[in-house]
């Protein structure tokens, strides 16, 4: 009776294995005419973000991009631009939107994120044996102007303290 059990048992997992390998011409690929996809904030986002950067503030910013105004109580069709206010642990974004929900500017402030690595170690470089007290990581961003990347480092070292900014290309300013 056990081997009947067990018989019965491999050959389910068995056929379970087999039954996931479908032949690729049953894959099909389906055009949608007419039907485009975009953000009015693409342009946004493609300033803003980078892979490097912290996840949480990227989170945030995909937050801004994807804010719709129109389904916001506060639109109401005369205002020309809305001012929202968006927020989480580590920082905040004021982001002022047209009336067609477009980004015109924003300005990012975000305290105590993870630093990509190449602005670390560029501060590590030229900073041994300094130790990273905090640091501030600052966007200002225009739609006609672009994006602007700053991070400002508080380091210690025996009691001494020195405030360092700069680029998001590592780059001191």
């Amino acid at each position: 009776m056990r081997k009947w059990i067990f018989g019965l048992l491999f050959i389910g997992l068995a056929s379970l294995t087999f039954a996931q390998d479908r032949p690729k011409e049953d894959v099909r690929t389906v055009e949608l005419e007419g039907v485009i996809l975009t953000s009015p904030n693409y342009a946004y986002l493609a300033e803003v973000q980078d892979v490097a950067s912290s996840e949480i503030v990227q989170k945030l910013e995909r937050k801004v991009a994807t804010f719709d105004i129109k389904e916001s109580p506060m639109y109401n069709k005369i205002d020309k631009a809305y001012e929202v206010f968006f927020s989480n642990s580590k920082g905040k974004i004021v982001a002022t939107y047209d009336e067609n929900g477009k980004i015109l500017s924003a300005f990012e402030k975000f305290g105590d994120v993870v630093v990509p690595d190449p602005i670390r170690n560029t501060v590590v470089q030229a900073y041994p044996d300094w130790k990273m007290n905090s640091n501030k990581y600052l966007v200002t961003y225009y739609h006609d102007k672009g994006a602007k990347k700053v991070y400002h480092f508080q380091l210690e070292k025996n009691n001494k303290k020195k405030n360092l900014k700069m680029t998001w290309e590592g780059l001191p300013l």
